[in-house]
C-alpha cells in the first residue's frame, strides 16, 4: 500500500467545505437511519491499536471500512457499513462468502490504492475501521481528524494481526462483542474439530508459498507474520526453523527463483496471486526436483474462491478455506516417507 501524504491544511478546508454543506442544506441525502439503543449500553468503549488507542463515545451509525477485509466482519455482525474498500476479484461488492449478509446494501466504494481523504471525509463518519491495512502514522493523524479511528492492532506486523483480535476489534467498536465472540467460538470450533480429526498434522513443517507479478513469477514466502500462516498453525502445522528465520516483521518474505529450495519442506501450500503464473511454477526444473514435489506433498489453491478466502481470512471466509484445505492436507501429509 503506497504511503499517501498530505497535508493538514487541505483536510482542514474538506471538513470545513463539508460541515458549511451539511449546515446549510440540512440532513444528509446520505444519512442513514437513525441510531438504536440496542447496543448503547456497551459505550463508550477505548480500542488500542498500532498509534495508541480510540475511544469510541457512542454507537456509531455511519462506518467507513477501509481495511481490506474488515467490511466481512462488520457484515457478520449485521453492521452496514457506508463505504468499503475495494481489493481485488472479478466481484462488484464482496466475495461469495459475504454475499447473503450484504443483502441489497450498496456500499460506497473506496480504491484499493490510496485512499481518498477528501472522499472518506465526504462520507461524514462517525467511526472509520482500518484492522487489515498496514496506516502509515501521517495516514492515521488524518483520519482521525475525520472521525474516531480504530487503527491494525499494536504487537503485529501490518496485514500481520490474527482473525480473532481483528474481529474482536471490530465488534468492540460497534458494540457487538458479545456476537463477535460467538462468531469466533463458532469458527474456533471448526478449527478444533479439524485438529482432533487429524493428529497426523500437529507439528508437520509447512511452507506458505506463493508467486506474484505480471509476466514472470515472482516468489515469496509467508511465515509467522502472516494471517493465512496462522490459519495453518490453528490447525498443527509449524513454521520451519529456515522460514521462521526470515523473521516475522513483516507478512511475507520476496525470495530469488533459485531460493525455491526454501518451500522443500514436509508439505508446501501455495497460494498463486496471478494464476497464470502457476505453470511457472510447476515448470521450474529446480521446483521438479525438490521432494516434496516429487513426493505430492505440495498443494496448490487453484480455485480464485478459495485462494480469495485464504487471502481473506474472515469469520465469514474461514469455513471455505477448511474446506479445501483439510482434504487436501490430509492427502499431503499422507505422502510423508515413513
Amino acid at each position: 500500500m503506497n504511503r499517501i501524504h498530505l497535508r493538514f491544511l487541505q483536510v482542514v478546508a474538506v471538513l470545513a467545505a463539508i460541515s458549511i454543506t451539511a449546515g446549510a442544506c440540512g440532513q444528509s441525502p446520505t444519512e442513514t437511519v437513525p441510531r438504536t439503543s440496542s447496543f448503547e449500553s456497551a459505550f463508550p468503549v477505548t480500542i488500542e491499536h498500532a498509534f495508541g488507542e480510540t475511544t469510541v463515545e457512542a454507537e456509531p451509525a455511519r462506518v467507513v471500512s477501509i481495511g481490506f477485509t474488515d467490511h466481512d466482519v462488520l457484515l457478520a455482525l449485521g453492521v452496514e457499513p457506508v463505504a468499503i474498500r475495494k481489493w481485488y476479484g472479478d466481484y462488484e461488492y464482496v466475495w461469495p462468502w459475504a454475499e447473503s449478509a450484504l443483502g441489497d446494501l450498496k456500499p460506497t466504494l473506496l480504491p484499493s490504492t490510496d485512499l481518498n481523504f477528501e472522499q472518506i471525509a465526504g462520507l461524514r463518519p462517525d467511526l472509520i475501521i482500518g484492522q487489515y491495512i498496514g496506516l502509515e502514522p501521517d495516514q492515521y493523524e488524518t483520519l482521525a481528524k475525520i472521525a474516531p479511528t480504530i487503527a491494525q492492532p499494536r504487537e503485529f506486523p501490518s496485514f500481520g494481526a490474527p482473525w480473532q483480535i481483528m474481529t474482536r476489534n471490530i465488534g468492540l467498536a460497534v458494540g457487538r462483542s458479545a456476537e463477535a465472540d460467538r462468531l469466533i467460538a463458532e469458527v474456533e470450533q471448526r478449527f478444533a474439530d479439524a485438529r482432533a480429526a487429524h493428529p497426523e498434522f500437529e507439528g508437520v513443517e509447512l511452507a506458505y508459498a506463493g508467486v506474484h507479478g505480471t509476466d514472470t513469477a515472482n516468489y515469496y514466502v509467508e511465515t509467522d507474520g502472516s494471517t493465512r500462516m496462522k490459519v495453518l498453525q490453528d490447525l498443527g502445522f509449524v513454521v520451519p526453523d529456515e522460514l521462521a528465520a526470515l523473521g516475522s516483521d513483516n507478512f511475507y518474505h520476496d525470495i530469488d527463483s533459485e531460493q525455491v529450495a526454501l518451500v522443500d519442506q514436509d508439505v508446501v501450500l501455495w497460494e498463486p496471486a496471478v494464476l497464470e503464473l502457476l505453470p511457472e511454477v510447476r515448470n521450474n526444473p529446480l521446483y521438479q526436483n525438490l521432494a516434496v514435489a516429487k513426493d505430492n506433498r505440495d498443494i496448490f489453491m487453484t480455485d480464485p474462491v478459495v485462494a480469495g478466502a485464504m487471502a481473506h481470512s474472515s469469520v465469514l471466509s474461514l469455513p471455505i478455506v477448511l474446506d479445501f484445505l483439510i482434504p487436501e492436507l490430509t492427502r499431503a501429509v499422507g505422502n510423508l516417507p515413513g
